[in-house]
């Protein structure tokens, strides 16, 4: 285990990858925005049970709905980021050509998935929206926590195209900046 674990994030190669690269930042700072929220929610709730006997009301729908939320929003991110788990044991004695070509094949394969859940996503939110459920003590529809996934999955399968690309061009050699790298 010598070398490092760290891997390069993708490149930002043009105007598409910019803006790619920015919205999958701007995304995932509001899912840590959500995170931040939550955590002074669950506070809040906590001291107020403990010391007033008047917890948040829902406090745990509320952190059930933004937790999804938060996470579905930092994903794209952190794929152009290369900040997913890499489980490379098997492949320590490959070439760097195959490695890059494995990677390549777990980003179509991500990007894949990723549509897929946002349309099955989109399908149990329209439902759930029409049945009118909603959760138990706010009684906040239910549908409305799957709202940001759809865009969220949608922008992780772009993200991992965007990966697939660069890995198919020689593999990532710069971090994300904000600026355009030649």
């Amino acid at each position: 285990m010598a070398e490092s674990l760290s891997h390069d994030a993708v490149p930002v190669t043009g105007p598409l990858s910019a803006a790619i690269s920015r919205i999958c930042a701007v995304l995932a700072l509001l899912g840590g925005l959500l995170f931040v929220l939550q955590a002074v929610m669950s506070v809040v709730s906590v001291v107020g049970r403990a010391l007033f006997s008047m917890p948040v009301p829902g406090d745990f729908e509320l952190v059930q709905m933004t937790s999804a939320m938060g996470i579905a929003m930092c994903l794209p991110y952190c794929q152009l980021q290369k900040g997913h788990v890499f489980v490379d044991f098997f492949t320590l004695w490959a070439p760097d050509g195959l490695k890059r070509w494995l990677d390549a094949l777990a980003c179509l394969l991500l990007a894949a998935v990723s549509f897929l859940l946002a349309w099955r996503t989109t399908a149990g939110m329209l439902e759930m929206r029409e049945y009118g459920e909603s959760s138990m003590v706010l009684g906040l529809p239910i549908w409305w926590g799957y709202f940001p996934l759809v865009p969220s999955f949608v922008l992780l399968g772009v993200a991992a195209l965007l990966t697939l690309v660069q890995e198919a061009r020689g593999g990532a050699v710069a971090h994300l900046s904000g600026e355009e790298q030649a």
